[in-house]
């Protein structure tokens, strides 16, 4: 699981997840991480963090666990020290302070980074029996599609490679109203 998507099932009606596409950075006997990748949240990083580069960061909702944490999925791995490899090119998490200086040297770009605030957690075999119902699909990614994705349309261009079917569901307004 860790690398790949969840997308969340097209007729999912929990607000948290709902149309949502979620990057898995852990999975192990102690549970599942996740951030959801399409969850803008309209905050300049410095709000966030006084001392902080001036830098034009695009921030996520990662999920509704930790919400007074922050995390950060990169392509840096190699700059950035007690980075975890997600998968070749992609990590998640480093070393902060190191960040801010790598940033203020202009050494990462906000090409190269996406900030959340919390995460998305499962306990132990909490993801495999939603997996067994139904509520997510899984998918392949990599790195430039994710770094470079457009926060607002992600869930309908992940969804329509894996065919007619949720190509034709994914061009279904959000809302029942506008069908």
């Amino acid at each position: 699981m860790k690398g790949k998507l969840l997308i969340s099932q097209p007729f999912m009606i929990d607000d948290t997840f709902k149309r949502s596409v979620i990057l898995i950075t852990e999975h192990d006997e102690e549970g599942t991480v996740g951030f959801i990748l399409n969850k803008p949240v309209q905050l300049e990083i410095q709000s966030l963090f006084e001392a902080f580069p001036n830098f034009k960061a695009r921030i996520g909702y990662g999920g509704p666990v930790g919400n007074d944490t922050i995390h950060y999925i990169h392509n840096v791995g190699e700059l950035l020290s007690e980075s975890q490899s997600v998968f070749d090119d992609l990590s998640w998490s480093g070393n902060f302070e190191e960040l801010q200086t790598l940033i203020g040297e202009g050494a990462v770009l906000a090409d190269n980074i996406l900030f959340f605030i919390g995460y998305s957690g499962w306990s132990p075999g909490q993801l495999d029996d939603e997996l067994k119902s139904g509520s997510w699909i899984v998918s392949e990614t990599s790195a430039e599609h994710i770094l470079a994705g457009n926060f607002e349309t992600l869930w309908k261009e992940v969804l329509k490679p894996l065919g007619d079917n949720f190509e034709v569901i994914s061009e279904i307004p959000d809302s029942a109203s506008y069908n």
